[in-house]
C-alpha cells in the first residue's frame, strides 16, 4: 500500500510540474524559464523538483519523449498498404491523440515550441509512413518524392495547427476526412466536391 501511495504522489507531482511548464511556455521561451518559477507555480520546493528532473530542459525532454512514444505507437499500428487505400484511419488516430494533448501540441508547435522536436516528429513520419507509402505508388519518383512529402506533411501540419488554434472545432473524424480529401484529390477535390 505504501509503494502505491508514493507512486501516486510521484505521478501527481510530475503531472503538476509538466502542467506548470506548459503554462509558462505559453508566455515565454524555455530559455527564460527557471526551476524556481516552475516550483513556485507548482507550489513545491525546488528540492522536490530536483528529485524528479535535473533542470527545466530535462522536464521538457520527458514531456516530449512521452508524446513521441505515443506518436510512434500510433504510426506503428498502420501499414503502408492500408494508408495507400485510405489515410483516414491513421489521420483519425493521430487527431484523437493531438486533441487529447492539444495544450502541449499547441505550445510545441507555437513560437515558444521546440523546432527540433517537431523535426523529429516529421522525420519519423517520413521514415515510417511516407517512404513506405510512396514506394507503393508507382507515379511517385525519386525526383518528385521530396515535393510529394513536403506537400502532404506541411499541408497536414498547417491544418492541424489551425485546428488546435480553433480549439479543435471539428471532430477528429471530420478533419481526417477533410485531410484525406486534400491528400488524395488536392485542391481539385474541393472544386468538384465543396464542403
Amino acid at each position: 500500500m505504501a509503494a502505491e501511495t508514493v507512486d501516486r504522489r510521484v505521478r501527481k507531482t510530475r503531472a503538476t510540474l509538466r502542467l506548470c511548464l506548459g503554462k509558462l511556455l505559453k508566455e515565454k521561451k524555455i530559455q527564460e524559464i527557471s526551476v524556481k518559477e516552475i516550483s513556485e507555480l507548482a507550489d513545491i520546493n525546488r528540492g522536490t523538483f530536483y528529485l524528479h528532473y535535473r533542470d527545466v530542459y530535462d522536464l521538457l525532454s520527458h514531456i516530449e519523449n512521452d508524446l513521441f512514444q505515443q506518436y510512434t505507437e500510433i504510426l506503428d499500428r498502420h501499414k503502408p498498404a492500408e494508408i495507400k487505400e485510405s489515410p483516414k484511419m491513421l489521420l483519425t488516430d493521430l487527431l484523437f491523440f493531438i486533441r487529447e494533448n492539444a495544450d502541449l501540441v499547441q505550445i510545441l508547435m507555437g513560437p515558444n515550441g521546440d523546432i527540433q522536436f517537431l523535426n523529429q516528429l516529421r522525420d519519423v513520419f517520413r521514415i515510417k509512413i511516407m517512404e513506405p507509402w510512396a514506394r507503393t505508388m508507382h507515379s511517385v519518383t525519386e525526383a518528385n518524392y521530396q515535393y510529394f512529402y513536403a506537400y502532404i506533411t506541411e499541408g497536414t501540419i498547417g491544418m492541424i495547427k489551425r485546428w488546435v488554434e480553433n480549439s479543435t472545432d471539428l471532430a477528429p473524424e471530420e478533419l481526417a476526412a477533410l485531410s484525406e480529401r486534400f491528400i488524395i484529390n488536392g485542391a481539385a477535390g474541393m472544386i468538384n466536391n465543396p464542403l
